[in-house]
């Protein structure tokens, strides 16, 4: 993997003649809506209603949110998604944390699904913001008990979203420490950040200042976001005792749930969500 992570980063500044935006867009990769839209099941979660979110600098974003099945109606979760996907591809992943019996609410970022614009570390930003004020204004949900969950690239836009506001339980799946770190560890080339990507993300600088308590998952065989990235987070994260590492033996970077068993799973996210949120 990290070889052929070196080979396309090479031929993108070499075919690109060195423009910045050629790796940004490999690192985001946003996913369009199917032709003719999504067909979302309903064998798990039985009803949802589109979000739909106008940032202040003119972007539509569209998203879901779904109503608690009721025994956590207190609890909202705010889900970010990883590069490659949007509301279509996830709907799997909410399938697994409606059990739980919290709100759901997951909206794709500009340039991802249904969503207009073009995904830029500002713009995102931006979306992070007017997505948590979108559904803390939705009826029945409370600001003061939102968890913030980003999974893969999702982490940094979850990550970003508790430093600036910060979240009741913030939780992360396969997180990276930063663009830069990820870069010179997936190329074997040490070229400047700056360089290959215009983003930062610097999750790992922004981590110590989050109060929220943090959940943290990491497949052990994940070859494409180093494990220790997240084991880097979860030290830099204070104060002490209100960090969680979970490393998931034999997980990749995509298969964590399934990995660990769904059963697992979410008793792993109920107890530390509930430890922290206790019920009103």
């Amino acid at each position: 993997m990290k070889r052929w992570l070196a080979i396309t980063f090479v031929a993108a500044l070499l075919g690109g003649a060195c423009h910045r935006e050629t790796l940004d867009s490999f690192f985001y990769d946003p996913l369009p809506a199917p032709a003719g839209g999504y067909r979302l099941s309903t064998a798990v979660i039985p009803a949802y209603q589109t979000l739909t979110v106008t940032t202040p600098d003119g972007e539509t974003l569209n998203g879901a949110f779904i109503p608690s099945s009721g025994r956590r109606a207190d609890i909202t979760v705010i889900y970010f998604h990883g590069q490659s996907n949007n509301l279509g591809t996830t709907w799997p992943r909410l399938e697994y944390l409606y059990p739980l019996g919290y709100n759901l609410a997951m909206v794709d970022p500009r340039g991802y699904g249904l969503s207009t614009g073009t995904p830029t570390e500002a713009g995102l930003h931006i979306d992070e913001l007017a997505i948590r004020a979108a559904v803390v204004a939705l009826p029945g949900v409370d600001a003061t008990r939102i968890v913030d969950y980003g999974r893969s690239l999702g982490s940094g836009l979850a990550i970003d979203l508790a430093f600036t506001v910060a979240p009741a339980v913030l939780i992360t799946e396969s997180a990276f420490a930063s663009i830069a770190a990820f870069v010179k560890d997936a190329t074997y080339v040490d070229f400047p950040s700056s360089f290959v990507a215009s983003s930062s993300w610097d999750n790992l600088a922004k981590v110590p200042s989050i109060p929220s308590p943090y959940l943290l998952f990491h497949g052990t065989a994940d070859l494409y976001v180093d494990t220790k990235y997240s084991q880097e987070l979860a030290a830099a994260h204070t104060p002490a005792g209100t960090t969680q590492l979970i490393l998931v033996p034999g997980a990749d970077h995509d298969n964590v749930p399934e990995t660990m068993g769904l059963d697992v799973y979410r008793a792993a996210i109920q107890t530390f969500v509930e430890t922290a949120i206790p019920a009103p």
